[in-house]
Formats: structure tokens, C-alpha cells, sequence
């Protein structure tokens, strides 16, 4: 069975945190440098707020996320995408025609280059369907 090809969107990996590994197991992931500093961001940000309500077990967990799926990544030697100059030049004009963050700005001229589908459930991927197909879960 050919597994449709997606570009995963951050939100993917941080909402779905807790069935992630089989939920990504039904696609062939590709994955953006850009995504993966972002979810180190997020799962920073977010321990760091139940640390401050005193709730360590619940920011370990995310830590702990954070790890397993950087580690799974790494043990699978995972498609790594990288964006070139040309594909921030683009991007800048994508973000200020369709107001969009810039990182999901550059993630749809990637997914254009490479011709694939972005598993997202943002919605900010709707205005960007001439770039990529949302696939959302």
C-alpha cells in the first residue's frame, strides 16, 4: 500500500501529541527544520507554564514528548526539508497575500516545490490551497 506523502504542520504534532506515532504511521511524513524548532518552542513554552502553577509532572510530560519524538525522528532517519533563499522570497509574498504566519508561508511553497499534501488542522491552510491540499486528522 502506497502512503500518501505529507508535510507535517506543527500543530499536528503538538495537538495530536498523544496518538501521534500511529496516527503517523498511516502517511509517509516529511518534516521541516522550521516545524521541528517550532515544536521545541512550543513544548518550552508550555512546560514552562505548568511549571509556574506548580504542576511538574505535567511539564515532564511534555519534555518528555518532546524527546521521544525527536528521538523517533532521528531512529527513522526521517525526511528532513530545508527552505532555500528562493523559497523565502516566495514565502514573504505568500504570507503578505494571504495573511499567514511566516513559518506556514514558507511550509506551502515547500509542499509546492515538492508536490505533496500538508497534514494540518489549521485553517489558515485553506487560504493556501493553491500552494497544498490540507489533510487534516
Amino acid at each position: 500500500m502506497v502512503k500518501l506523502k505529507v508535510l507535517v504542520d506543527t500543530n499536528i504534532i503538538i495537538e495530536k501529541r498523544n496518538k501521534l506515532f500511529n496516527l503517523l504511521g498511516s502517511y509517509d511524513p516529511i518534516y521541516s527544520d522550521l516545524v521541528l524548532a517550532e515544536v521545541m518552542e512550543v513544548i518550552r513554552k508550555n512546560a514552562l507554564e505548568f511549571l509556574k502553577k506548580n504542576k511538574r509532572e505535567v511539564a515532564n510530560k511534555y519534555f518528555a514528548f518532546g524527546q521521544e519524538f525527536l528521538k523517533m525522528l532521528y531512529q527513522q532517519n526521517v525526511q528532513l526539508e530545508y527552505p532555500n533563499i528562493k523559497d523565502f522570497v516566495e514565502a514573504f509574498e505568500v504570507m503578505k497575500d494571504k495573511d499567514v504566519d511566516a513559518v506556514d508561508a514558507i511550509l506551502a511553497v515547500i509542499a509546492k516545490r515538492q508536490g505533496v499534501n500538508v497534514l494540518s488542522n489549521d485553517k489558515d491552510w485553506d487560504r493556501l490551497k493553491d500552494y497544498a491540499k490540507r489533510v487534516n486528522v
